[in-house]
């Protein structure tokens, strides 16, 4: 009998909350963790999406400047001849990451466009000359935003403040917490489960409370908006005068031309004693608010510090070329606040530590991801053998869909992502909008995983979805060597490490699916050994 609610002690209440509220919480959170996980290696897994880029350390000629100078000539001509007027100008220069110039602007209804020239000849590069594709910042976005935009980035802060509550309520209701991190019972099924879910919940607690609470402060300005829209005319204008820059002026609405770019980048790298990756023209054909920016673009290199972004950046007028400020390289402005908001996004970044740091996070995010897996899952196995009756007579209805979103989210979603991989392999490069398509193919097929879910007995829907994501992680050199010719042997031999860890642990991963289908299979076969089968009954979930 269940204890009524205003009997109920700290510990009762807070392993309803932990219980309930983890568990509407925990399919959302596994994305995030999941793709937040593959995400901390974006650019390995954009040079693999792109065969077409040199090895991550490729020797480049010791001086580019003249090569950078000539790509914001044709990147300044092509904006000036397309969108004179804009609300900004984005201008990314080309890096190891992408040997073309990116330009990204907003028109005049504010519809963001991007575009990739070809450095030299600042001819727009089509879709058949190299395999377009997202790369790993797909898993960036879905990370933190669902590809939703500012919808997304609410969603996903709304759960990271459910996973703190949950995280915060687990610790109350796990009294023996610490002791349960050393007890693992192989083999018993709800107390298996249990036991798995205490150990990657102990072993990443100091991890999740950290990267919840972090990723919660890189967008304060977003979820706390009032204070800056009630003292300050617009968001900028608030930045402007926090991290002392040049506060932004009014549009004039009088047509000025932009200053030539290539003449102050070559100042700008003088100055800051580094190559520019990024230059922002802020309200470009404006004779009053335009401002041209050059930075350098935010790597996880190791070289920066945990305090402070290191790159540095140069403020100038838009259209006279006056400069009007220098961030030299390291230097810190906003005040003690702003410099805490910038090691906690440092942090949850990893934007320090080079690849030590990045493992780190990768093991500590799957396990993450592992706890909100094992929540899930001892929900059900808990409830499959003593139904609560939570929702009376629909009670059987409900936790059938609560099956289907544990099968879809977690199985569903690893099939998803490694097909992910296929489509950049099988989609034509002619094809318009080929970064569109591969998303795209990873949507329908995480939908299609839960419309198969829905079909199929429950231990069987596990089984061939965990074996469908085993094959195509298998298989995955294979296909890139039948149709780009490459594969991990001659990455290896070129010194391609970054190309060769990701084939690595596609197997790496296969062999764990493969692994889990197979558990799944023979536990399920000892649930039927145990209980004989009526003619025409479904196959038991107790194998889970």
């Amino acid at each position: 009998m269940s204890v009524p609610v205003e009997k109920q002690g700290l510990r009762q209440s807070m392993a309803w909350l932990h219980t309930w509220g983890g568990l509407w919480a925990c399919w959302v959170l596994f994305v995030v963790f999941l793709t937040g996980s593959l995400g901390v290696f974006d650019e390995p897994i954009t040079r693999w999406m792109k065969p077409q880029l040199p090895p991550a350390g490729a020797a480049r000629d010791a001086d580019d400047r003249a090569a950078r100078a000539q790509a914001v000539r044709v990147a300044q001509a092509y904006l000036s001849q397309q969108v004179p007027r804009s609300h900004f100008w984005g201008i990314a220069l080309p890096s190891d990451a992408d040997q073309a110039v990116r330009l990204f602007w907003e028109d005049a209804q504010e519809q963001f466009h991007t575009i990739r020239l070809d450095a030299a000849s600042g001819e727009p590069l089509q879709a058949t000359d190299e395999r377009e594709s997202e790369g790993g910042h797909h898993f960036v976005h879905m990370h933190f935003e669902f590809h939703g935009g500012t919808a997304g980035i609410w969603l996903v802060g709304f759960f990271t403040l459910a996973m703190l509550v949950g995280l915060v309520s687990g610790v109350i209701t796990h009294k023996r917490i610490f002791k349960d991190f050393f007890t693992f019972r192989p083999g018993k099924g709800q107390r298996s489960w249990l036991d798995a879910h205490n150990a990657v919940s102990v072993l990443s607690l100091p991890f999740q409370l950290m990267i919840a609470y972090t990723g919660l402060a890189t967008f304060y300005a977003l979820y706390m908006p009032v204070g800056i829209a009630v003292h300050y005319p617009s968001e900028d204008a608030y930045f402007a005068e926090l991290l002392t820059q040049p506060e932004p002026r009014e549009e004039t609405g009088v047509d000025a031309a932009v200053t030539a770019l290539d003449a102050l980048l070559l100042g700008s790298e003088r100055q800051l004693k580094r190559p520019v990756g990024f230059v922002r023209v802020e309200h470009p054909g404006d004779s009053s608010a335009a401002v041209v920016t050059f930075g350098r673009s935010i790597e996880k290199s190791g070289e920066y510090r945990l305090l402070g972004e290191g790159g540095g950046q140069v403020f100038f007028d838009g259209v006279s070329g006056e400069q009007r400020d220098l961030q030299a390289p390291g230097e810190l402005r906003g005040g003690v606040a702003q410099d805490v908001q910038s090691v906690m996004r440092n942090l949850h970044f990893a934007a320090f530590g080079g690849y030590a740091a990045r493992w780190l996070y990768f093991i500590c995010g799957l396990a993450g991801a592992a706890m909100m897996a094992t929540g899930a899952i001892l929900f059900m196995v808990k409830r499959r053998q003593r139904s609560l009756h939570e929702f009376g007579a629909r009670t059987p209805q409900v936790y059938r869909i609560i099956e289907v979103l544990n099968i879809g989210s977690i199985s569903g979603l690893g099939l998803a992502c490694i097909a992910f991989f296929w489509g950049n392999r099988l989609i034509p490069l002619g094809v318009d909008g080929r970064a569109e398509w591969e998303i795209l193919a990873f949507f329908v097929v995480w939908l299609l995983t839960f419309v198969h879910a829905a079909r199929r007995p429950v231990v069987a829907a596990w089984v061939e979805q965990l074996l469908a994501t085993a094959l195509l992680c298998l298989a995955l050199p294979l296909l890139n060597w039948l149709v780009v010719g490459d594969q991990f042997v001659r990455y290896l031999q070129r010194g391609d490490g970054e190309r060769a860890g990701v084939e690595l642990m596609a197997l790496v991963l296969g062999l764990l699916h493969l692994w889990a289908a197979r558990r799944v299979w023979q536990r399920s076969q000892q649930a039927v050994g145990a209980r004989p089968l009526r003619p025409g009954q479904p196959m038991p979930a107790e194998g889970l």
